[in-house]
């Protein structure tokens, strides 16, 4: 099982300076939600853009995607006037979608074993 400090996580800024101070919260959140997830995620892509410029508003935007070998990658997309508040939703909402889609493969494989690899003995 990979380890979440294993997994590749890539950060990227776009229309504003990167902080450390970000990026390492980047890091935390990442590896914090998505622990659970082990071996099914083969890469992360974390990226935060400034929508407006210097305007102002709500115009902070996070992308986060999942890859997981095999499937289709979970893109997920957060705005708000805060990196941090939609950095925090943004992974929060992609690591519940890929653990859900992640335990509905698991029970369907599950059901497809029971039907076909167990039969009761006849007596």
């Amino acid at each position: 099982m990979k380890h979440p400090a294993d997994m590749t996580v890539d950060i990227r800024f776009r229309g504003f300076a990167s902080s450390e101070f970000l990026r390492a919260y980047i890091l935390r959140r990442v590896r914090a939600q998505v622990h659970r997830l082990g071996d099914a995620l083969r890469a992360v892509v974390v990226r935060v853009s400034d929508v407006n410029g210097p305007k102002g508003g709500v115009d902070k935007r996070c992308q986060v995607m999942l890859v997981r070998p095999g499937q289709r990658p979970v893109t997920i997309e957060e705005v708000s006037t805060d990196a941090y508040a939609a950095v925090d939703v943004a992974v929060e909402r992609a690591a519940l979608t890929a653990g859900r889609d992640l335990a509905r493969s698991r029970a369907g494989r599950r059901r497809a074993l029971g039907r076909s690899a167990w039969k009761p003995a006849l007596a």
